[in-house]
């Protein structure tokens, strides 16, 4: 690790991989993401939201009939081979040298699939549309729900717990959703496909971007990004705007590596624009850098940088029309509700304990509680950021922010994977596959709720059981810290 904590390259020995082999993951890769597109497109993942297209005859406009869960145990397996196919090529990958252009080809096959199909396992991207429609009428976002538009198919594709609820999404991201309305024309379809294409080139630069921060094991960053699921899934197929988010934070992340400190508050604060978790990044580079200023000029050189940020902020905000509005809507995904988010579990172990609460007063302490519990690890990373690499203090903190906030979705852990991946030692390997294998397969559509919530417990059961040993064998192989003797050597 350099001052700058900032992990130092390591050599990387190897043979090439053969084409064979990379050959065949392409192809079955290809055939996975073919399933799960096509199974996935019969599947009603969001009841009651009404498709603008049939997408070419893949999406279908009435669904599976209840009880009839084969499409849906399909596109697990599907996603499932993919994730296996994945960690397959982490291995096949690990001590392979110039495979580069491999790993690219193997990256364009297993997303083609996603690229040309409908958005999959969330329809937050026909939300994006009508929020851009909304900034183009001259409405506010922030104030008001997509159903501010009248009884249009825009508001009808959109999810109906989310038509009357308004944007909690930065104004950066407000100006990307009214950039893809305009440059669609107004049509909603079009503007889902600039957001499609939008996916496809944030996948490219957080490849990049991990690799170049990897330096001599790039080929590793890069397939634990560019062929990363979790990514595939909702970035490029879902079009989250999370993948605008992860590579503002991976160009920061790089720029401090180089030393250009202003440059990474500027992007760290341009991520927190976009979604305001990434604001954890601009605390962690104020905070390394004024560490390394040591004495009385750390505070003014944190003051200078700080103030760099306020003026960052300030900039985006003021490009969207009643852009500080977005600070008011933060709290609109704890609207939501996730069954084995960590503030429901704790509303339900409340309940014994304090049985007279009304549900609402326990979700509510539930909720608290984590916010609380993320809110002291972010501050005690932050006070020890010089302990450890700046990725690490942003991912970690990400990380928490992402399991204790009132919803967790999947799409919330690609905020620390893209952190831990352009730093493909063992351990940080270990928890970017098991992220991301246990979110790809999390909340599988097309079961029966309850059917959904064993998956998903199974599915984290399964990737916790192979990482422990892992890390214990690891923990025991450490070597023993020194002894320290009564002279203090």
């Amino acid at each position: 690790m350099n001052r700058h904590g900032v992990r130092g390259e390591t050599t990387s020995s190897g043979a090439p991989v053969g084409a064979r082999a990379a050959g065949l993951l392409a192809v079955v890769g290809f055939a996975c993401g073919v399933l799960v597109v096509l199974v996935g497109g019969r599947i009603d993942s969001v009841p009651l939201a009404i498709p603008l297209t049939n997408w070419v005859g893949v999406l279908s406009t009435s669904g599976v009939p209840p009880g009839n869960a084969v499409p849906g145990a399909l596109m697990l397996a599907g996603i499932a081979g993919l994730v296996g196919l994945w960690v397959v090529a982490n291995v096949v990958f690990r001590s392979a040298v110039h495979a580069e252009r491999q790993v690219w080809w193997i990256a364009g096959a297993w997303s083609l699939p996603f690229v040309v199909g409908p958005p999959m396992l969330s329809n937050d991207v026909w939300t994006y549309a009508a929020q851009g429609l909304m900034v183009r009428d001259g409405l506010d976002p922030y104030s008001s729900g997509p159903s501010a538009l009248g009884n249009i198919p825009v508001v009808e594709a959109v999810d109906p717990y989310w038509r009357s609820v308004p944007s909690p999404y930065g104004p950066l991201a407000t100006t990307v959703q009214h950039l893809a309305v305009a440059i669609s024309g107004g049509n909603p379809i079009g503007a889902v496909i600039v957001f499609r294409g939008l996916g496809v080139a944030c996948l490219i630069a957080i490849g990049v971007l991990a690799a170049d921060i990897a330096g001599r094991r790039r080929v590793q960053a890069l397939v634990l990004t560019v062929l990363n699921p979790l990514l595939l899934l909702h970035v490029v197929s879902g079009a989250h705007l999370d993948g605008v988010m992860c590579a503002l934070l991976l160009g920061a992340l790089a720029c401090a590596q180089r030393e250009r400190w202003v440059l990474a508050v500027v992007l760290a604060c341009a991520a927190g624009s976009v979604k305001a978790p990434a604001f954890i990044a601009v605390l962690a580079v104020i905070a390394v850098h004024a560490h390394h200023a040591r004495g009385g000029r750390a505070w003014r050189v944190a003051a200078g940088y700080a103030a760099v940020a306020v003026i960052s902020v300030a900039g985006f905000t003021v490009v969207v029309s009643h852009g500080s509005g977005w600070v008011r809507a933060l709290n609109t995904p704890s609207l939501g509700h996730t069954v084995l988010a960590p503030a429901s579990l704790v509303a339900d172990l409340l309940h014994p304990i304090v049985s007279g609460a009304s549900s609402d007063d326990l979700a509510t302490g539930g909720r608290v509680s984590m916010l609380l519990a993320a809110l002291c690890v972010v501050v005690y990373l932050t006070a020890t950021a010089n302990w450890r690499s700046l990725a690490d203090t942003v991912g970690y903190g990400l990380l928490a922010v992402a399991l204790l906030s009132p919803v967790v979705y999947p799409w919330y852990l690609l905020w620390a994977v893209v952190c831990f991946a352009p730093t493909p030692t063992d351990s940080h390997r270990d928890w970017v596959l098991a992220l991301s294998a246990s979110a790809s397969l999390f909340d599988p559509p097309g079961f029966s709720r309850p059917t959904s919530i064993r998956l998903s417990i199974l599915a984290v059961a399964v990737c916790v059981a192979l990482l422990a040993p892992r890390a214990l064998r690891r923990h025991r192989e450490l070597p023993p810290p020194p002894v320290a003797t009564p002279w203090g050597h």
